[in-house]
């Protein structure tokens, strides 16, 4: 299925449940007050996505940081599987160093409500309320980390396997 554009709004979801309250469930905005996450849930929007449905396309403008709500999406390059990742996780978070042509692209492997926050409102985030956007980057650079450290063991493993099987070949 097509990715949707920057303008297209699919925001469906629980009406009584509002997206301040989804969002202050979420870790990346931890550490914001319910005012703060008010302002962010005032600057983006809430969609929902069917299993199979892709959220974002390799290549494609990179305008908008996702935060995963409920379900679960996978996100591939070049039809190659990457990574899953649950609620609690976020991607598209280049967007807040330079809105360069997404890397990766992300697709719902259940039926997912993800919360988009374009580029623009990061900007004036940080212009607005430096504070918050502090914490935000603080929360992004820790998973950062974690994701990196991950892949490191992954490609130390890939080494090790290399190793172990160039030996049992001589």
């Amino acid at each position: 299925m097509p990715a949707r554009g920057a303008g297209h709004r699919a925001p469906v979801y629980d009406a009584r449940v509002s997206a301040a309250e989804l969002l202050e469930r979420h870790p990346l905005l931890s550490r914001l007050t319910l005012e703060q996450i008010e302002r962010i849930a005032g600057a983006g929007e809430l969609e929902t996505f069917a299993e199979g449905e892709e959220i974002v396309r390799e290549g494609s403008p990179s305008d908008a940081l996702y935060l995963v709500l409920t379900g679960k999406v996978g996100v591939t390059k070049h039809g190659h599987p990457l990574a899953e990742l649950p609620p609690g996780e976020f991607f598209g978070e280049m967007a807040l160093v330079e809105p360069a042509p997404r890397s990766a692209s992300v697709h719902a492997l259940t039926q997912s409500f993800v919360f988009r926050l374009p580029f623009v409102a990061l900007q004036h985030l940080l212009e607005h309320d430096a504070t918050a956007f502090n914490a935000v980057l603080v929360q992004i650079v820790k998973t950062l980390s974690d994701r990196l450290r991950h892949a490191n063991n992954l490609v130390s493993s890939v080494g090790e396997l290399a190793d172990w099987l160039a030996g049992s070949l001589v």
